[in-house]
């Protein structure tokens, strides 16, 4: 990839340097979904990106910097589709879809968010963990804020709720991070056992349990 002047040129504002990082952020994006978590390489992020492997490294200090960056990105998105689905209201099972729906919209995010404490966090300095656990929980208390009205709990319900909610999806997730058998011929009993452990029903279903048992206060 051949670097234009622009390109060349160092960040000097904080605008500038705003820039950059969003324009490493977008690069970093595009290469996931390219290759995957196993194959997500700090070069080839630093030559989509048009940054010498130097200037990539005065941003984000780890491959999992950029990740979380990355994860972080993701879940704002997610926060914000859930918050504007007209369809996440006003019952239970329909906001549970939605979701469902949000997590999955970006095929990125579930993959990110499976390896978030096992191994991203793992691999970035207490600093930059302490700054992205703060803006989680930013987030969170915020999407609580708007969503509790809509699903009749207060705010410390509502954020009960999807932090139980948010554990559930990561659970049951793991059904479709698994090996892709759509289009392969299944016996039975097999197939059974799949479409059981489906991610979107089983979310659905134990979702509104939670729900009703919060609002029960159990």
């Amino acid at each position: 990839m051949h670097r234009t002047a622009t390109d060349m040129k160092r960040a000097r504002t904080g605008d500038q340097k705003a820039a950059r990082r969003r324009a490493i952020l977008d690069a970093a994006d595009r290469h996931f979904a390219e290759a995957g978590f196993e194959g997500f390489s700090m070069a080839r992020v630093g030559r989509l990106a048009g940054v010498a492997k130097g200037t990539l490294y005065l941003y984000f200090e780890t491959r999992e910097d950029v990740l979380l960056a990355l994860t972080l990105d993701k879940l704002a998105a997610w926060a914000d589709a859930l918050l504007d689905d007209p369809d996440a209201a006003p019952s239970d099972e329909s906001f549970a879809a939605a979701f469902h729906a949000a997590a999955w919209r970006d095929p990125a995010l579930m993959p990110l968010l499976s390896r978030l404490d096992s191994v991203i966090e793992h691999n970035v300095s207490t600093g930059i963990l302490i700054e992205a656990k703060s803006a989680m929980s930013d987030l969170f208390l915020g999407l609580a804020d708007g969503l509790a009205d809509r699903l009749g709990l207060t705010p410390a319900q509502a954020l009960d709720a999807l932090t139980s909610l948010g554990a559930l999806l990561l659970g049951a997730a793991q059904a479709d991070l698994g090996p892709d058998l759509d289009g392969c011929e299944l016996p039975a009993d097999v197939r059974r056992m799949t479409e059981a452990f489906a991610s979107e029903s089983l979310f659905i279903t134990n979702a509104c349990r939670i729900l009703r048992g919060i609002r029960a206060g159990h």
